[in-house]
């Protein structure tokens, strides 16, 4: 899935520095972020980075110390400017940090930090030396795969062939004392465009976006899916996915997801209806055919053939995926497929609405009853689905079944997207009040747990937004939910906004992405940071499916969000003692 390079000036690097130059120098923080730290420490100097890349390696990355932030800024150009002459690099990106604080600690503490940290989530550059000759940033620690979670150690060895592969030979072995360090980062993009970075923590190296705009989301959902869409062979198959850290690409493969992946393929067709995506859509629809069989004339099933299995959430996801094709492209193309894998959902469906979940093959003889929970809103959303297709009775009749079974065993402990989706759908055909209130309450007991969530965790966009639409509908007409007095409007607003926030720290901006072994092939999608930064494409299937509907119900959303952030601050009353005292005895008298 390698990307071509786009055609720049051959004075790339020198046009990128003027205007990174002038970018820093217009912001009135710069200074006060890189010296005020100083104050009562042993360092005076300013340290600043400097990486570069054409997109086809690692970023180099290139430092100095200086008194004054331009001279440094000027002194790691100047190395960096060395080495793209020498090699003939036709610049990409280029991205300037500068150390906005420091601290001498025993690498026994340092790793002590480490332990404190997530996986992959460890946000402090280190120095094994006073001047930052031997220096990694964070990114390039992360990255780099030079810091080794499954041992939480630095990777010595790792680490010498790295400073030797750029032409530094000073360091040798890890000493007892090292430098900690974060920065504040700026970035010159492909296009030319200046963007500064988060220093804070959670944000951590990520371009500052202020408020969200659509057109920032619509970009996210454009790019991410150009991955996918490239991800796609002639043949129809996925590149499954990929390792950023080492560019090793899975060998495994997931019918289930790859039916799953080929529903965000159709979202990003519907909304930028480009022709060239049909085709692929078309091939990775082909690909996944050939895994359904058809024993008769009322039951079809998607097979797992590395496990001879049928999985119930694997039927599911085909119904779902053909019912978005068929709505998107305007036609019943496969109407006659979706009523029989319907059928074969519900013959695993129990009496009390539960779902039986993995059946054998070629037999279809039962294996085993639970294998995970996300199958049973899957298959339920996909009943609706195909009474929406068929208008069949009982395959809507089946997902109200599952929905009483799901309100009856509180499903919303599961903080679970599919039963999101389910409970969406199936009101849009039968809105009982006790289905309402169910979906309701499944956002609204989770907002906490979601709100504080501190991984992109993908899907909990997905079950926000599905849940606004029911929201939405209750709202705009005037449907009976008593679960309504409840349900807190501005904290699932807040939280839906936090979410779409927050999730970008699992976007490969081209600021992460150069620090990874084959920056192009993997910059603008959709990762997974505590996995190795993992790319896989059920991953990126549901962060655009967060993000889709995000983006479909953006003006309302925002009008809602904006009622929140203007409304007025009603200042507590102050009583006196005596009037309170007055009024406690006229209450009295009244109602005596």
């Amino acid at each position: 899935m390698a990307k071509t390079k786009t055609n720049r000036c051959p004075d790339s690097f020198s046009k990128k520095k003027a205007a990174l130059k002038k970018f820093i120098k217009g912001d009135p923080y710069i200074l006060a972020s890189v010296t005020d730290y100083m104050a009562g420490t042993l360092f005076s100097k300013v340290v600043c980075f400097i990486s570069v890349t054409d997109g086809t390696f690692r970023a180099k990355v290139f430092s100095a110390a200086e008194y004054d932030i331009f001279d440094a800024f000027e002194k790691a150009c100047d190395k960096a400017k060395s080495f793209v002459t020498e090699s003939g690099t036709d610049v990409l990106w280029l991205k300037a940090d500068f150390v906005n604080y420091s601290k001498i600690v025993s690498y026994k503490n340092f790793l002590a930090g480490v332990r404190d940290s997530r996986e992959f989530f460890f946000k402090k550059g280190v120095s094994f030396d006073v001047n930052f000759d031997t220096a990694l940033l964070e990114a390039q620690l992360n990255c780099g795969g030079l810091l080794d979670y499954k041992s939480w150690q630095l990777n010595a060895a790792k680490i010498r062939e790295h400073f030797k592969e750029n032409g530094n030979d000073k360091f040798v072995l890890i000493p007892d004392n090292v430098i900690e360090f974060t920065t504040v980062g700026y970035i010159c993009d492909d296009d030319m465009s200046t963007c500064k970075l988060y220093p804070d923590e959670e944000n951590y190296g990520r371009r500052v976006i202020g408020e969200l705009a659509k057109e920032d989301i619509g970009r996210v959902i454009r790019k991410s899916s150009v991955y996918l869409a490239n991800a796609i062979a002639e043949n129809g198959r996925f590149d499954y996915g990929v390792n950023p850290v080492t560019d090793f690409h899975f060998v495994t493969y997931n019918i289930l997801r790859h039916a799953g992946t080929i529903w965000s393929v159709i979202m990003q067709y519907d909304t930028t209806h480009d022709e060239s995506l049909v085709p692929k859509i078309e091939s990775a629809i082909g690909y996944m055919l050939d895994s359904v069989e058809i024993p008769d004339d009322d039951h079809a099933y998607l097979i797992e053939r590395k496990s001879d299995e049928v999985k119930l959430g694997g039927n599911a996801v085909v119904i779902i995926t053909l019912s978005t094709y068929m709505s998107v492209f305007k036609n019943d193309k496969y109407k006659e497929l979706i009523r029989k894998i319907a059928n074969s959902i519900l013959d695993c469906q129990e009496a009390d609405g539960s779902y039986y979940h993995v059946l054998s093959y070629p037999d279809y003889k039962r294996k085993e009853r639970d294998r995970i929970v996300y199958y049973d809103g899957e298959a339920t959303f996909a009943l609706a689905r195909a009474y929406s297709v068929t208008g069949d009775e009982r395959f809507l009749n089946g997902a109200k079944k599952a929905l009483d079974y799901f309100i009856e065993n509180d499903y919303t402990r599961f903080c679970d997207h599919w039963i999101a989706y389910s409970v969406n759908e199936v009101t849009m055909y039968d809105p009982q009040e006790k289905y309402l209130n169910f979906g309701l309450r499944n956002a609204n007991e989770n907002l906490t747990r979601i709100f504080n969530q501190d991984t992109t965790f993908h899907t909990f966009l997905e079950l926000l937004m599905a849940a606004y639409e029911l929201y939405d509908r209750v709202v705009s007409n005037n449907l009976r939910a008593s679960y309504m007095q409840k349900f807190n409007k501005e904290a699932f607003i807040r939280t839906i906004y936090r979410r779409a926030h927050y999730m970008l720290n699992g976007y490969l901006y081209p600021e992460f992405a150069m620090y990874m072994k084959n920056p192009l092939s993997v910059a603008e999608t959709f990762c997974v940071r505590h996995d190795s930064y993992r790319i896989r494409i059920d991953d990126v299937q549901h962060y655009i499916g967060g993000y889709y509907h995000f983006y479909k119900h953006f003006d309302e959303l925002q009008k809602n969000y904006d009622e929140i952030l203007n409304k007025p601050v009603v200042k507590p009353t102050v009583t006196s003692a005596d009037e309170e005292r007055a009024s406690f005895v006229n209450w009295i008298l009244n109602n005596i």
